[in-house]
């Protein structure tokens, strides 16, 4: 077989008269093509701290929540279910009402059916993410008022929701093991780090063209965090630590094994992701932190790490709006997530647990299995970004050049 080794054994193969290319045309080419993919990904990038922007534009996603009965709800349900619609004004939540009369057709059938044999009324709370073979339901009870009232309000998700509109940066949340000894060294661990970066790590300086999304003065802007330490069996937060281990798909197992966790949070209340264990440590602290203080690569939340929680707070009344960016993004610069350990890893899945339970008022639901229609993970590798498609175009391009340059000689 003759070997191709320049533009005239190709003339000479093929039966087409196909124009000579240049290597230097192709390096033009080359070049323009990444120019234009680095002006593309310049364009996306914020220099507003993450944490900030998330505060000011991003909307937490809804949880659905379903009223579910065998027959029509009495007097008494009727007027609890106002209240609920009205205390839900401010939570990012959607109802859904199924009592023997209204039965809407939709994804959430399989939820409904498996609450049909109770005896009174549910209330069942649907994640705002589906996974495909994982279970939507995150907590559930008997259809009451301290039912309701757990759902929507918890004083450690206040305390939250004051502090990220106030003061705080990134507010940490600390779900104990039970092990007070564990637990009181894990603690001053996470609250010995934080006061430590507070003092060194330095906010980006905000361009001017990124002021018009910001509703404070850069000057304005301090870094600060709090943590807020968690009982798994303080009864007023049940729906609270079920909600936190929901944000991934084995937290629900390292809970009942005992495992401390620290949870950031962040926006409008906005998980990025746990650390367990071992995995609470000053580097990963220090990693979570930085990334959160750190200029935010894109503008979006649609396909940036993190999970959303229920919380019944009005942000818009705390935070002043700017214009938002109208085009969703994928978040760039996040390799180096990749190595972190499984104590940190982004969450992907819901799960129900006995474990979470810490009153016969929050009965947690039989496990059961549920498809439904797949989205996107939070996993940092699952998400494209543009730094990703420069790198991979980057190495597509080099190696059309050494083709060419190979093949048709370095004519130019």
């Amino acid at each position: 077989m003759k070997t191709i080794r320049n533009a005239k054994a190709f003339d000479e193969l093929s039966p087409m008269n196909i124009p000579y290319i240049t290597t230097r045309s192709v390096v033009r080419v080359c070049v323009a093509i990444a120019m234009m993919m680095g002006i593309a990904s310049f364009a996306l990038c914020c220099s507003i701290p993450v944490y900030r922007y998330a505060l000011e534009h991003w909307t937490p996603e809804a949880f659905t929540v379903h009223i579910i009965s065998t027959s029509p709800l009495d007097e008494s349900q009727k007027s609890l279910l106002k209240e609920l619609e009205t205390l839900s004004k401010n939570a990012n939540v959607r109802l859904k009402i199924s009592d023997g009369q209204n039965e809407p057709l939709d994804e959430s059938n399989a939820i409904r059916k498996r609450y049909a044999d109770r005896d009174s009324a549910w209330l069942v709370v649907e994640s705002a993410k589906k996974v495909v073979d994982s279970t939507p339901v995150i907590w559930d009870g008997p259809f009451t008022q301290e039912t309701v009232t757990r759902l929507l309000s918890s004083p450690v998700r206040q305390r939250i929701c004051q502090g990220l509109v106030e003061k705080d940066s990134v507010c940490w949340v600390f779900l104990e093991s039970g092990d007070a000894t564990v637990d009181d060294k894990k603690f001053a661990l996470l609250e010995s780090e934080l006061r430590r970066l507070e003092k060194i790590i330095k906010l980006p300086e905000i361009e001017a063209a990124d002021l018009k999304d910001l509703s404070k003065k850069p000057e304005e802007l301090k870094i600060q965090f709090s943590a807020h330490r968690l009982s798994r069996s303080d009864a007023s937060e049940a729906a609270f630590v079920s909600m936190l281990l929901a944000t991934e798909s084995d937290l629900r197992e390292e809970f009942e094994m005992g495992t401390p966790m620290a949870f950031p949070v962040f926006g409008r209340g906005r998980v990025l992701y746990a650390l367990l264990g071992d995995g609470i440590a000053k580097s990963t602290i220090e990693e979570a932190s930085r990334f959160l203080a750190g200029a935010c690569q894109c503008t979006v939340k649609a396909d940036n790490p993190g999970v959303d929680l229920l919380i019944s707070f009005d942000w818009d009344e705390h935070v002043q709006i700017t214009e938002p960016k109208k085009e969703d993004v994928p978040l760039s610069g996040l390799g180096s997530f990749a190595n972190r350990s499984k104590a940190v890893k982004p969450s992907d899945a819901v799960t129900p647990s006995d474990a979470v339970t810490a009153t016969v008022i929050a009965t947690p639901i039989d496990s059961f299995t549920q498809s439904a229609s797949e989205v996107p993970s939070d996993s940092v590798f699952a998400k494209s970004s543009p730094l990703i498609t420069l790198v991979v175009l980057a190495a597509i391009v080099g190696s059309i050049t050494m083709g060419w340059m190979f093949f048709f000689g370095s004519k130019s």
